[in-house]
């Protein structure tokens, strides 16, 4: 099993002239992780863990912001629709 992207946070920051992306992911194992897009171009992406109550947290913090993935189960594979 991969991880599965379950929402992707699309924003600008003042100071960054890029647009920033993060992404919430769940793993293999039922753990959440925050994917923080670098603030440079070429810079490094960040981790954090979150709990499933942050995540819903997370997800209602500027909710016109967020794009959620909905996923369907066929019988070999997870797929984002």
């Amino acid at each position: 099993m991969q991880d599965i992207t379950i929402a992707i946070r699309r924003y600008f920051c003042v100071g960054i002239e890029q647009q920033l992306v993060d992404r919430m992911v769940r793993k293999p194992c039922g753990s959440f992780v925050l994917i923080e897009g670098p603030e440079q171009p070429g810079g490094l992406e960040v981790e954090e863990s979150y709990s499933l109550e942050n995540v819903f947290s997370w997800l209602q913090e500027c909710p016109w912001q967020i794009e959620r993935a909905v996923i369907a189960r066929g019988a070999d594979h997870c797929a984002l629709i």
